[in-house]
This record gives structure tokens, C-alpha cells and sequence, in this order.
């Protein structure tokens, strides 16, 4: 589980703009065109090496730019879900820290940026068919009920040799999926929650002499 929480409120600013009517309550929407000015994004970089098809964790890269000015946030992710988390790179923030499962930052001005990198127990195969599924999310940009606009960068590197994609679900992040042996590209801006589900094979080893 992932999220990003805004506390205390310059980002009232946004309510206002958006007219409380229109606040997003939650369901997933997809947008044609990335809001002006610029609104959250969130760049992230998934990598599965071979020890993750034994042991399910995945190495995570992520950075949060054009990120809103708010007195306090947080990132959330699920507990027992990431180990190693660190912060490796933050701008216009006055002080971020670590705690528990969660990144929390106070003093966030305009245009900051943070990044992290973790490792996330992400990737679960099913002993029924043997396939690999990869769960990410939910994604959101939250503050207080309200959902607003969060434009998602999403990279996933897989070891093309151990395994082939044959799903990518919802079919809206499919679609706008690029696809090559051994990389999935994602890029989408969209209000609500957001969860991602990429179904893997194993590739079967050609016999010797084949």
C-alpha cells in the first residue's frame, strides 16, 4: 500500500479552486491531459531481479516532484510491506525523517522534491498456476477525503530471461503501457485510487539441443 497524505493546508488553496462539488471522493478517473500548472508527480522504478521470484521483495526508486506547499505530509506504505527505506534526496523542504513505515515532511514549500528508495514485498506467485503477480498501490494524492490530480511515471525492469507479461490491469493502464522484453513503461495522470496488477510467466528454458 502506498499514499501520499497533505496535513494543514496551503492545499486548501486547491479545494477552493475546485469547487467543493467537484472534489474527487475516491473513484478512479482517468485524465486526457495533465492539469496546468503542473500537479504532483510521481516518478517510480520498480526492479525485479531473480532472488525477488524467491523471496517476493522488489527494489524501489521513487521521486515526488512539483510536489504541493503544505505545512506537513506523509508518504504511507503498508507495514511489513518495506524494509530498508531511506531518504536520498530531498529540495525545498524544511525536514523530512523516517518513521515507522512512513516518510514525513513539515515545511514543504512550491516546486519541492523528494526521493526514496526501499525494498517492497510486492511480488507474490500463485502455487496454483504457477504465475507471478506483481501488485502496486494504491496510488492517491489525499487530503482529508478529497482525491486530487496525480500524474504517475511508473517503470518496472523484470529479468526478460525468468519471466514474459501476459496482463496488465486496469485495461486503461494497459493501454497506455509501452512493452518490451524486460521493461514496462506507464504514464498517466489520473484522480482517485489507483491499483496496478501485472501478471507474469515463467519462460520456459528451451531443451538442450533445441
Amino acid at each position: 500500500m502506498f499514499q501520499i497524505r497533505l496535513w494543514l493546508s496551503l492545499l486548501g488553496l486547491l479545494v477552493a479552486a475546485s469547487g467543493a462539488a467537484e472534489i474527487n471522493e475516491g473513484e478512479l478517473h482517468f485524465l486526457e491531459a495533465a492539469p496546468s500548472p503542473p500537479s504532483h508527480h510521481h516518478r517510480k522504478h520498480l526492479t525485479i531481479d531473480r532472488q525477488s521470484l524467491i523471496d517476493g521483495w522488489i527494489h524501489d526508486r521513487q521521486c515526488h516532484e512539483h510536489m504541493d506547499a503544505v505545512t506537513a505530509m506523509q508518504i504511507v506504505f503498508a507495514p511489513g510491506k518495506v524494509r530498508h527505506l531511506r531518504i536520498i534526496q530531498t529540495k525545498n523542504i524544511g525536514r523530512t525523517w523516517i518513521e515507522g513505515s512512513s516518510v514525513q515532511a513539515i515545511d514543504v514549500k512550491p516546486d519541492a522534491v523528494l526521493c526514496l528508495e526501499s525494498e517492497l514485498r510486492a511480488l507474490e506467485r500463485d502455487p496454483a498456476t504457477g504465475l507471478f503477480l506483481l501488485a502496486s498501490g494504491p496510488y492517491m494524492r489525499r487530503y482529508l477525503d478529497g482525491f486530487f490530480p496525480l500524474r504517475l511515471s511508473l517503470d518496472i525492469d523484470y529479468p526478460a530471461d525468468r519471466l514474459r507479461i501476459v496482463d496488465v490491469q486496469p485495461t486503461t493502464v494497459r493501454a497506455k503501457s509501452r512493452l518490451q522484453p524486460g521493461r514496462l513503461q506507464l504514464h498517466t495522470t489520473f484522480e482517485g485510487r489507483l491499483n496496478i496488477h501485472v501478471q507474469f510467466e515463467p519462460v520456459t528454458s528451451p531443451s538442450p539441443g533445441s
